[in-house]
């Protein structure tokens, strides 16, 4: 019979702690992200982590301690704007790390364009006679704009054919990636680059698309 045993003393937290939503993306259209937990200990047997600044669990008192996982899919708090999320892991016999964080825009906003014009509905390839001018804006700041022409009203982005500047078209696209909500922007169509585009006479649909600095494109 044994007159002894073996006691281990952990004291140290675990190590390395890392998080990252969405791979360190800096915007999300979707509440629902995913969640990267890394610590540097091996194995991690036993471990817990507890989460908060998300849907279920806005603060650290409202958050419980659950089985650790290096993934996890997680809801933000919602509405617009900045997010942080915190992150604590603690091993086996309670050895707790400190908060770490990550942060994320939830931006859900589809953008809407308005056109103003144009001033000509119908033009050709004489001078004088081939340029229609107008001017959009969106009811948010964007990153990027193209004017197309498309095959339906209702069309996507995906379907629509930039119109070129090649004859002297201005304004038909731009990605400076700084352009202020209800700013209007004046576009010029030459009848050239319109029948280089679209091919042929006929009644063209042009079609406005802007994309916001977390990758929506308008749609109506």
């Amino acid at each position: 019979m044994a007159s002894f045993f073996n006691l281990t003393l952990d004291t140290l937290a675990p190590t390395g702690l890392t998080v990252s939503l969405n791979d360190s993306a800096e915007y999300t259209t979707s509440a629902t992200v995913t969640l990267s937990v890394e610590v540097e200990d091996s194995p991690t047997t036993g471990y817990q982590m507890k989460i908060w600044g998300i849907n279920s669990a806005e603060s650290e008192e409202d958050a419980s301690w659950e089985t650790y996982t290096s993934s996890k899919s997680i809801t933000l708090i919602s509405g617009d704007g900045q997010k942080t999320v915190y992150v604590k892991v603690r091993d086996d016999v309670g050895n707790e790390t400190s908060a770490v964080t990550d942060t994320i825009i939830l931006d859900t906003k589809v953008p809407s364009v308005t056109i103003t014009g144009p001033d000509k509905s119908k033009i050709s390839k004489v001078a004088t006679f081939n340029e229609s001018r107008f001017s959009f804006s969106a009811d948010v700041a964007f990153e990027e704009y193209k004017v197309c022409v498309v095959p339906q009203n209702s069309s996507t982005q995906e379907a629509g054919q930039v119109i070129p500047t090649t004859a002297g078209s201005t304004n038909t696209s731009g990605s400076d990636g700084d352009y202020e909500a209800s700013t209007p922007i004046q576009v010029m169509i030459n009848g050239t680059d319109l029948e280089t585009v679209s091919g042929g006479d006929g009644v063209k649909i042009i079609k406005v698309f802007v994309r916001t600095a977390a990758g929506t494109w308008s749609v109506a």
